[in-house]
């Protein structure tokens, strides 16, 4: 069997209220070559029954695995193992694809990496470490509020919109996936070590890629307190910097507990 151009991934736990306009927008891609996993970790509500009630609709191309994990990185590197397509995206259980995002990667990746030209039924030269990724929509309730993109070239200063990027199966085989001791700040962690180490090319793709609603982990003070510590690692900020955003942030819970009582 031929191996797909595009794995999807989507990491879930009890993700019953917002999984299924995910799963619909891999379902309507119009971009087909794809294989989808989904990695769940061991739910407890009806995220299951939804998930399996899609099942029939992906006509094979949906492989479904559910265990407990140690938290959404060790997921994420669960799936990436599993995968088998060439380019490898991860789009999360409460976020969700625009429906040419597969479309739009793929023709990025044959204008950028088919060394000899767009017909990949020739035996084309491809490069094997390449990131290609894209524009994010934000929402807050639903309702649109940016649209965001950072290039890669100050990747560290910013962080370019993870949820946008198909990675190639070689980066994660060559290189490695993410780092489980982070409980929100692997991906920047990755994408820093990547970008530093490694002969990776990163290519921006101007068109909207994900869809991804403001909150969670990421939007915490814990989310802040990591990605200073790792951004102090790659030499992005000072120790004293770091310090300050750590201070800062732990200011901010303190202010925002206040508020709840």
């Amino acid at each position: 069997m031929a191996r797909p151009l595009f794995t999807v991934i989507t990491v879930c736990y009890n993700s019953e209220k917002t999984i299924e306009r995910t799963l619909q927008s891999v379902l309507d891609q119009t971009e087909q070559d794809y294989e989808y996993l989904i990695i769940d970790g061991a739910s407890t509500d009806g995220t299951l029954d939804i998930v399996r009630r899609y099942e029939p609709e992906f006509g094979g191309k949906l492989h479904i695995f559910s265990e407990k994990d140690n938290g959404i990185y060790d997921a994420m590197n669960k799936g990436i193992a599993k995968a088998s397509g060439e380019l490898i995206g991860l789009v999360n259980s409460d976020d969700y694809y625009e429906l040419d995002a597969l479309e739009n990667m793929k023709k990025a990746y044959l204008e950028n990496v088919a060394c000899k030209g767009n017909d990949t039924s020739q035996d084309v030269d491809l490069k094997r470490h390449i990131i290609l990724y894209g524009m994010q929509r934000r929402l807050r309730g639903g309702e649109e509020i940016e649209i965001e993109f950072i290039n890669h070239r100050i990747l560290g200063e910013s962080m370019i919109c993870h949820p946008t990027c198909f990675v190639s199966r070689d980066v994660y085989g060559d290189f490695g996936a993410y780092d489980t001791g982070y409980q929100s700040a692997a991906d920047l962690d990755f994408l820093l070590r990547i970008k530093r180490t490694t002969d990776t090319v990163f290519i921006p793709v101007y068109h909207i890629i994900s869809n991804f609603e403001l909150g969670g982990m990421s939007a915490s003070g814990r989310g802040a307190r990591e990605a200073a510590r790792v951004r102090c690692k790659y030499g992005v900020y000072s120790r004293t910097r770091m310090n300050y955003v750590i201070l800062q942030s732990r200011i901010i819970d303190f202010v925002h507990w206040l508020k709840r009582k």
